[in-house]
């Protein structure tokens, strides 16, 4: 169970927003290193990645809705969220480090394209910022690197459907396409591991719980990590008792926590079959404590069961070039 604690109940939006509100104008080092405030920083990016997820989560909860097979356009436009998603999410991570430049002392400014964590490292400040990373990184990796893979290759995100016609049920995943060792078109086994000899695909059932705990994971951490530095430089941030201007973000919030709770842990619990000893995340939101609270279960037998019901469609287009494809959770056809 991971508690993550809120200002208040009554807003979602995470506490080091809060914080960060409370450093005053053109003061700490944030003008000398020509960036933005740390609380707008902040502001941009979680705004920019609540409403990708809520556009996502949206979308998705509203083709699985639905038991037929999504058309063209359908899978076209759910993989454009898929990424633009991902895109948000490791933006909004490294945000943090641009955050907390504004805490630190008045350096040499780093050079143009110098990674900031390695700015960090060079002037003495890794067991400040370096716990952020540590911190984030077991539940943030796969992600990275999966959006990593799409840009330096000509790997590409497809979607896989499994359809249960009796049931009118249709559980929606994705995967990263890739070349294997033989030529052959199916999902990258470095993400995919062979599930009964055969490729598989991640279930947006499972990975949709993952990205809104990682958005408040993010935050927790980066609030961690402000703290650090604000004891190191003798610096003291109280919260602000007047609300903040409106910014959006609290509807933005509460939007996310909805299209989480009340639609995918209320409907859409079934995984796919690699999935079973997968830790599914829960959410609450517990007034008494003040919290956000992430629990969570083995999928266990809530998986598909092929041979139940359950057809598989594959919604690859090819390139025009490429003929053998390893379909997930079938066979090779070469």
């Amino acid at each position: 169970m991971e508690e993550i604690k809120l200002q208040t109940t009554q807003s979602l939006v995470p506490p080091v927003y809060y914080r960060l509100s409370a450093v005053p104008e053109n003061q700490f080092a944030y003008v000398h290193y020509g960036v933005r405030h740390p609380g707008s920083i902040f502001s941009i990016h979680l705004s920019d990645t609540l409403t990708a997820f809520n556009a996502l989560a949206l979308f998705l909860n509203n083709l699985q809705a639905g038991g037929n097979p999504c058309s063209t356009e359908e899978t076209e436009h759910l993989k454009s969220l898929t990424r633009e998603f991902m895109f948000q999410l490791i933006n909004y991570f490294e945000s943090g480090y641009e955050i907390f430049l504004c805490f630190c002392e008045k350096l040499e400014k780093p050079r143009p394209r110098e990674p900031l964590y390695k700015w960090f490292a060079k002037n003495g400040y890794e067991a400040e910022i370096h716990p952020y990373f540590t911190g984030v990184n077991p539940e943030l990796e796969r992600y990275r690197n999966f959006f990593n893979a799409l840009k330096h290759s000509s790997n590409r995100t497809e979607i896989f459907q499994f359809i249960n016609p009796g049931t009118s049920t249709k559980v929606l995943g994705f995967y990263l396409e890739s070349v294997d060792e033989k030529g052959m078109i199916g999902p990258n086994l470095d993400f995919h591991p062979k599930h009964n000899d055969a490729g598989t695909a991640w279930s947006y059932n499972l990975h949709i719980r993952n990205f809104y705990f990682l958005i408040y994971k993010i935050a927790q951490e980066m609030d961690a990590a402000v703290q650090r530095l604000c004891v190191r430089e003798g610096v003291s941030l109280s919260f602000p008792s007047a609300p903040l201007v409106p910014t959006g973000i609290e509807a933005l919030s509460n939007a996310a926590l909805v299209n989480t709770a009340s639609r995918f842990e209320g409907v859409f619990s079934v995984f796919y079959p690699q999935e079973s000893t997968a830790q599914v995340k829960t959410v609450l939101l517990d007034p008494a404590r003040g919290s956000i609270v992430f629990s969570e279960y083995v999928a266990g037998n809530k998986v598909i069961s092929r041979g139940k019901g359950w057809g598989a469609l594959m919604t690859t287009h090819g390139d025009g070039f490429s003929r053998s494809f390893s379909l997930p959770y079938g066979p090779q056809k070469p």
